[in-house]
This record gives C-alpha cells, structure tokens and sequence, in this order.
C-alpha cells in the first residue's frame, strides 16, 4: 500500500499543483489533480464517478465499500478530502505540505479500517475522528524529532523575511493599507493564542469555530462526554 505524491505540473489557470494518487494494491482509489491556490485545496477529478455513484448517500457507499467496492471508497474520498484537508491544514498550523501527507495518510488508515465503521455514528464524523487522530501522531513525531535535534525547525518556521513580503502583496489602489495591517496583525495574534492552547482544546475551538460542527459532534468525534466539550 502506498501513497505517492508528484509536484511540478501546471493547471490550466496556471496554478501550482499536485498529482495525488493513493493506490491500494494494484488499484489507484482516490486519483485526481490536487490544485493549490490561496492556501486551500479543491479536487479536480479525472475520470467523473457514475452518476449511480454520486446519487448515493455516504451510508449506502460505505457499505459498497465494506464488500470491497474501491469505486465507493473513491467516491467518498472525493466527498469529503476537501475537509478533512482543511481540518488537517488547521491543524498543522498552517504547514500544507504536512498537512497534505497526513490527509493522504488518514484517507489510508480510513480505507484500511472501512469494515470496523458500524454506523454509531456519521461518516464524515468518524473520518474526522482518524484525520484528528492521524494529525496527532503526527505532531507527537515531530516532538520526538525536534527533541533529538533541537537545531531542525518545521517547515513552517522556515522562511525569511523576503517570504514574508511576498506573502502579503502592495494594497490594491482606494484600499486602506492601515486596515490591511491591523488585520494581518490579528490574525497574527490569533494564531499565536491558538498555539498557546493545549492540542485537544485547540481542536475543539477549531471544529466549532471553523467547521461549524455541533457540540455533540464534536463530543462523538473526540470521544468526550458533550458537557466536557
């Protein structure tokens, strides 16, 4: 089983993007053309899903995917990666490289794990419970690497201040560069305040705040009683 991810091609606006293809022993499930622009994901597909495919609902593809159906899992890789990518991106802090490998390696877990999915409770909901999971394994690796060289930095720290001018372009003409920059100074702070909160917390914040999830969600996803929450 593997992943493999191929960088370097061009989308037809031009935009920088990225072929995924997650395979599952000699079939590719979940192959389209990953784009990139403003730091946000969208799956442009490269074969479309039958129409039968798309007319079911998550329950009933998951059960086709539980008999072996791959064309059902891909389906609901379709569905749901924008999510989950951007569930992963928060939760990374903003590192895209990262949080790309480790969608990819949640979507595998999920694959891997599709016949142990009984219905408690929705799909998307226990797909986020991997993506949360997966996420967090990541970040306790990392702590393991930085804490044996505690010289490297994440990717996400690397960057000088030429990144950073790049990053934020000269204000458009009639627009109000003060406003510009008491919003860029937020959510500076914003980010450091959510670092500064312990990872479940932070978690929680995120899949209300962001996502839009209901408490008790969130409660099913993080395995917690809904009061905790």
């Amino acid at each position: 089983m593997l992943v493999q991810l191929a960088r370097g091609w061009q989308c037809d606006r031009g935009e920088p993007m990225a072929t995924t293809m997650v395979l599952l022993g000699d079939s590719v499930v979940g192959k389209g053309l990953l784009c990139y622009k403003n730091q946000e994901a969208s799956w442009i597909r490269e074969q479309e899903s039958t129409k039968a495919s798309m007319d079911l609902t998550d329950e009933e593809l998951v059960g086709l995917a539980q008999g072996g159906d791959r064309g059902a899992f891909e389906e609901l890789v379709v569905r749901h990666q924008d999510r989950a990518y951007s569930l992963a991106l928060h939760m990374c802090l903003g590192d895209t490289l990262e949080a790309q490998d480790l969608t990819q390696e949640a979507f595998l877990r999920a694959y891997r794990n599709i016949r142990n999915f009984r219905g408690d409770s929705a799909f998307y909901t226990w797909l986020f419970r991997i993506v949360v999971n997966t996420c967090l394994d990541g970040r306790r690796r990392r702590l393991r690497w930085e804490s044996l060289f505690p010289l490297w930095r994440p990717r996400a720290e690397q960057h000088d201040e030429t990144d950073e001018l790049e990053a934020h372009p000269d204000p458009a003409p009639g627009s109000d560069p003060l406003a510009m920059l008491s919003s860029k100074e937020l959510s500076t702070e914003l980010r450091k305040a959510l670092e500064a909160l312990p990872p479940r917390q932070r978690m929680a914040l995120q899949l209300k705040v962001i996502h839009g999830m209901s408490l008790k969600e969130i409660a099913e996803l993080m395995e917690a009683a809904e009061g905790t929450v």
